[in-house]
Order: C-alpha cells, then sequence, then structure tokens
C-alpha cells in the first residue's frame, strides 16, 4: 500500500511538473536519450527529426530541401498546394495500434481522451487497425515525442515516452499525424510572432524555418496563438530568454499552453478532410464553419471547450444585370477569414520545408548550468563526448562551463564530409568550418583559439546551415 502511494505521488508530482510547461519544454524534457535531439533520428531506417518531434523520411526532407532552394532561386514557379493531398488518410480513416505492455490504465486514459476529441471534433475516424497497410503505431520508442506528418505509407511511429502521455501532447501528435505542422512555422508567422535568432542554441537555428508557401495550405484559417501545435516561448533557448515573440504581447505566454484543441485546429482539420462535403451550403458568421453535422460551428470563447454551435446566416440572392452578353460574373468571394485574436491555427499539408525568413545569428551562452533533467545520468555515460546535444545542454555536467575555446570537430561525420569534398565546397565551406575545423585543416587540431578566432567561427557559424543540411544528413547516414 505504502508503495502504491508512493507511485500516485510520483505520477501526481510528474503530471503537475508536465502541466505547467509549454508544449516544447514537456516535449524536450520527456526526451530520455540525449542523441534524440540530433538531427539524424536513426540511421537504420533514414529518418531525420526537426523541432524537438517531427519525423520525416531522409527522401522527403531531401526533395523538400532541393525544391525550397529552387523556389528561392527562382527556378522554380510557385504553384498552389495540391501536393498535401497525397498525405491524406483515405476515407478520413486513420488506423492506429497501441503497442501493448508499456503504457499504464493512466495513459491509455490519456490517449483515449486525446483519440476521443479528435474523432468528436472532426470528421476523422481513429480507430484500432483491422489489417490495414498504413497504420499509426503509437509506441514507446526509443525516447520522447514524435511523429511523421500525414500518412506516409505503411506502419509509421508515433513516440510516446514517459513524459508524453497526458491528453494535450497526444494531441499534439495526432495532429501531426494526421498532417499539421507547428503553428510557428506557417509562412506567414512574420505577421504574428518575431524569431528572435540571437537567443536560439548555436546551430539549431533550422528548427525556426518557416514552411515553403508553394508546399502549404492553411485553407484559409487564421494564425492564432492558442493551437495545441504552437511551440512556447524559449523552445530551444540557448540563455532561458524568449526565441519566439508574439507581435501582441498579450499572447506571449499563451502561446504553447494550450490545454487542448481550440477552435482552428478544429476547424483546419474540418476544412482540411472535407467533413462538409455532403452538407448543403451554409454561411456561418464570423469565423465559423460547417461542421461534419452540418451546422454553423464558432468560437466559444472557452480554451478548454473552444467549439459552440451557432445559427447560419440566412443567404440572400441578388441578379445584377450586366450589359456584356453571354455570363454574369459573381462577386461572392470562396471564404472569409477573419484575424481575431486568441483562436488557433495549424500548419497543415503534406510536405513542406521551411526557410526562415530570419538569417540565424551567433549566440551568446548564458548561465553555465544543465537544461535537462537527464543531464547527469547521461554524463555518467560518456555521452558529453559523443552528442551535441550535451554541450549545448548539459555544458554544467560536462565541466564545460570553463572550457577554452580550441580548435575541435563539432560531430562524428567530419572524416567522411571530408572525403565528400566539402572542405573545399564553396556553399558548404561556412558550416564545415564552424563543425569540422580540425578535419577540414582550418586550424590546428587542438590549437588554442583566441577571441579573434572564435568570433570569426561565430561569424561563418551557421548563417547557411540550411544549404548543407541535406548533405549533412546524406553523410550521416551513409557513415
Amino acid at each position: 500500500m505504502t508503495m502504491k502511494l508512493l507511485g500516485l505521488a510520483i505520477t501526481f508530482a510528474f503530471v503537475c511538473q508536465v502541466n505547467g510547461m509549454t508544449m516544447d519544454e514537456a516535449i524536450a524534457d520527456a526526451n530520455e536519450n540525449s542523441m534524440a535531439f540530433d538531427l539524424v533520428a536513426s540511421e537504420s531506417s533514414g529518418t531525420v527529426r526537426l523541432e524537438h518531434d517531427i519525423l520525416m523520411p531522409l527522401e522527403e526532407y531531401l526533395r523538400q530541401q532541393r525544391e525550397r532552394e529552387e523556389e528561392l532561386n527562382g527556378k522554380r514557379k510557385k504553384r498552389k498546394a495540391i501536393r498535401s493531398s497525397i498525405y491524406r488518410w483515405t476515407n478520413n480513416v486513420v488506423p492506429y495500434e497501441i503497442e501493448a505492455g508499456v503504457f499504464s490504465a493512466s495513459d491509455l486514459n490519456e490517449i483515449n481522451a486525446a483519440i476521443n476529441n479528435w474523432n468528436s471534433q472532426t470528421c476523422l475516424v481513429l480507430r484500432p487497425r483491422n489489417g490495414e497497410a498504413d497504420y499509426v503505431r503509437i509506441q514507446q520508442g526509443s525516447g520522447g515525442c514524435s511523429s511523421f506528418v500525414g500518412r506516409i505509407g505503411g506502419q509509421q511511429s508515433l513516440n510516446l515516452a514517459n513524459g508524453c502521455r497526458y491528453r494535450r501532447i497526444v494531441e499534439h501528435e495526432i495532429g501531426h499525424a494526421i498532417g499539421f505542422w507547428h503553428e510557428q512555422s506557417r509562412a506567414d508567422r512574420d505577421g504574428f510572432v518575431t524569431i528572435i535568432t540571437g537567443n536560439i542554441i548555436s546551430g539549431l537555428a533550422y528548427n525556426f524555418d518557416k514552411k515553403a508557401v508553394s508546399e502549404v495550405n492553411n485553407y484559409g484559417v487564421a494564425y492564432d496563438y492558442r493551437s495545441v501545435m504552437h511551440y512556447g516561448p524559449t523552445a530551444f533557448s540557448t540563455n532561458g530568454q524568449p526565441t519566439i515573440r508574439t507581435v501582441d504581447p498579450a499572447f506571449q505566454n499563451i502561446i504553447g499552453n494550450a490545454p487542448v484543441l481550440s477552435f482552428r485546429d478544429i476547424k483546419l482539420a474540418n476544412l482540411m478532410y472535407t467533413c462538409s462535403a455532403t452538407c448543403p451550403a451554409l454561411q456561418c458568421p464570423g469565423e465559423g464553419y460547417v461542421g461534419k453535422d452540418c451546422g454553423c460551428k464558432c468560437p466559444s470563447g472557452d480554451p478548454n471547450n473552444p467549439v459552440q454551435n451557432c445559427a447560419s446566416i440566412p443567404q440572400t440572392t441578388t441578379t445584377t444585370q450586366s450589359t456584356t452578353t453571354g455570363s454574369t460574373a459573381s462577386t461572392t468571394t470562396g471564404s472569409t477569414v477573419t484575424t481575431t485574436t486568441g483562436s488557433t491555427v495549424t500548419t497543415t499539408t503534406g510536405s513542406t520545408v521551411s526557410t526562415t525568413t530570419t538569417s540565424p545569428s551567433s549566440t551568446t551562452v548564458g548561465t553555465c548550468n544543465n537544461r535537462h533533467r537527464y543531464c547527469g545520468f547521461w554524463a555518467r555515460f560518456g555521452f558529453c563526448t559523443r552528442s551535441r546535444f550535451m554541450r549545448l545542454y548539459c555544458r554544467q555536467s560536462c565541466n564545460l562551463c570553463d572550457a577554452e575555446n580550441r580548435c575541435e570537430d563539432y560531430g562524428n561525420h567530419c572524416s567522411y564530409l571530408r572525403r565528400r569534398g566539402l572542405c573545399t565546397s564553396r556553399w558548404a565551406r561556412r558550416y564545415m568550418r564552424a563543425n569540422c575545423a580540425a578535419t577540414c585543416q582550418f586550424c590546428q587540431a587542438g590549437e588554442l583559439l583566441g577571441v579573434n578566432a572564435q568570433s570569426k567561427a561565430s561569424k561563418f557559424g551557421f548563417a547557411s546551415l540550411f544549404l548543407v543540411l541535406p548533405m549533412f544528413v546524406l553523410s550521416r547516414l551513409q557513415m
């Protein structure tokens, strides 16, 4: 009995801790493996990880990088976001299976609550798998919370480590699985948030890339600070200071704290999966939409229960005569979106990769301390010399607070990259100077670098990281 009470007390304390975190903090804190913060999530499966929890096949990542660069260079015409449809779940059905023997009764209650909310608020049908070839496997995984975006074909994992098994986090990961990206990566985000690159951990600014306009379809749903897909103010912060600042200051402490799906999360899913396809045409007030029951749905103002029924607006038909012969033109617009603050939005689509509008800059390291609860544990197992994450998040446990700036490599991939010619590559040289200085002989291995050398490295830093990432990923996977 005593042990049961102790277990309940520990569980309750952890729930309180998680509920007090922003979405990104909870996801980052749930990582039980220091290597989980590396760009390469799995060499054997060819999977990369972006923005803490987004999994992506290497081929798709490389395709998106290539298309984005072509678009930026004017070699590719912008096109309507039709590609996303190939990542939709057929007939709106999302089959899933849950790994046996790893989730407690409490965990399953949270998972089922998240599934039920998606099912009740949209026309999506998340149901246990019955032999379907394409399905989501909800599992413990290799640590942390993560999911692929949209349907990728075959079995796709949705990973829920111990710190992820709470309704809002599960709703977030299911959001990815049905096709949602993070809210702060929307192509139009600059009108709503400012990314403060100076506070981002050096080398991780690519996690704030914006999605390419040609790849994303937001279905006319306005940006919203309350989305369950939005990260909090200090995501990937090197010093505890904000990396995301809301244009409207009233929402600075709102982002990342959504308790459940927001109105616009729900609206977006309904539009994305055409939930009102068989309904008569209705005009709903404000930013209301037609739900799967063919009635108008409007914001309730309650973040815990964000949708309420509302009456449709009677439609009047007017006929205008024109002096031109043949036909008359309608001035009706397809959809109208309000920019009311408060509700939420999510990024959706099948594929896209971001091109951040704010250039990464060198960062200033703040107080030397550990920024993850497992730092001491990982350090004892030797990860300080094996993981970039440890150098960034666990400086205290790795005794790096007073470390001298010496010429060294910043990863295990440098020899391979050198063999592939990246040390002398014009477009990769800046990345290699910052990460593989010793291997590329930009300086003498072990050489003590002065302030000028340090600032020079920072200058070259990661300004062109987004140009070399595809090659970097490929190199890691082929080593």
